[in-house]
């Protein structure tokens, strides 16, 4: 009943994506190389924030050392950190790669601009999924609807 109550705010999500993906691939089209960077240093600094939080949230919740939870968030900072070299070092050694991907997304995002349908395409598969899964919801409610089942 919810889903059917609230069907205009699915059409404006939809819409909304689409439009999003719009700007997304002129942004693409336009700052690819910035972007890509970006996006790289952010979850660099979201692992590195990440460890962090684990360790702030260590030594103000558990106070005294001893604690076995307060050990394992430090623990788990310190992975966290370990994992941010690790990446940074991934980034570093795949630096030409990296850039060959980013020429690679921005010829991805001309042809896209250029054939907007392809867009058009995952809604297809999901609108095809969608029909498939309320065909099955229905066969299964029907079947569930039939009674007790006896054995002859």
């Amino acid at each position: 009943m919810d889903i059917r109550l609230s069907w205009k705010v699915y059409l404006i999500s939809i819409g909304t994506v689409f439009v999003l993906i719009f700007f997304w691939n002129l942004m693409l089209r336009a700052f690819a190389e910035i972007l890509a960077w970006i996006s790289i240093f952010i979850v660099g600094a979201g692992i590195i924030a990440l460890g962090f939080i684990c360790d702030y949230y260590s030594t103000t919740s558990y106070p005294n050392g001893t604690v076995t939870q307060q050990k394992w968030l430090h623990y788990a900072a310190i992975t966290l950190w370990s994992l941010a070299g690790f990446y940074t070092l991934v980034v570093l050694c795949c630096f030409y790669a990296i850039k060959i991907s980013i020429k690679v997304l921005r010829v991805s995002a001309k042809i896209i601009m250029s054939n907007l349908r392809m867009i058009i395409v995952p809604l297809v598969g999901v609108l095809v999924m969608i029909v498939w899964i309320l065909f099955y919801a229905y066969a299964v409610l029907w079947l569930m609807s039939c009674g007790d089942l006896q054995q002859n």
